[in-house]
């Protein structure tokens, strides 16, 4: 493996908040922003992308229906929503029909945000790892 380090996409339509995710996770992974999914899907078109941070409430598409889209485009990587609201059914949906990871809500802290992509990081790792057993 040439990058030992999990790229990261940030998906949010404010600057501050793809910046400040940067500056947290940059130590230990490579951090790409895009502010929108269209600048999204472009980057996972030509990098590949470990994890997903995405932004829920963006304008023109929803953090959801974008992470529908890749989880069928690119069903390995890990779908996180990040979120300042907290609706229930905004949770649900997202876990049922875009497969997401986890939830993680704004504000967020720091140390649970490092926690959550290095655990992230780690299932991508451990699935493309792992021989599949053929026998059970």
């Amino acid at each position: 493996m040439t990058n030992p380090h999990a790229t990261v996409l940030v998906v949010d339509d404010e600057v501050r908040s793809i910046e400040a995710m940067q500056r947290v996770l940059s130590d230990e992974f490579e951090v790409i922003g895009a502010r929108n999914a269209k600048e999204a899907e472009e980057v996972l078109e030509g990098e590949m992308v470990q994890v997903i941070l995405c932004d829920q409430r963006m304008p023109g598409e929803s953090g959801v229906e974008f992470l529908k889209r890749v989880r069928e485009l690119w069903p390995d990587t890990i779908r996180i929503i990040i979120s300042g609201y907290t609706d229930s059914s905004d949770i649900i949906e997202g876990v049922n029909n875009a497969g997401i990871y986890q939830y993680i809500t704004k504000p967020w802290s720091p140390d649970k945000l490092i926690d959550c992509v290095r655990e992230s990081a780690n299932l991508w790792r451990l699935q493309h790892e792992s021989p599949i057993c053929a026998s059970r």
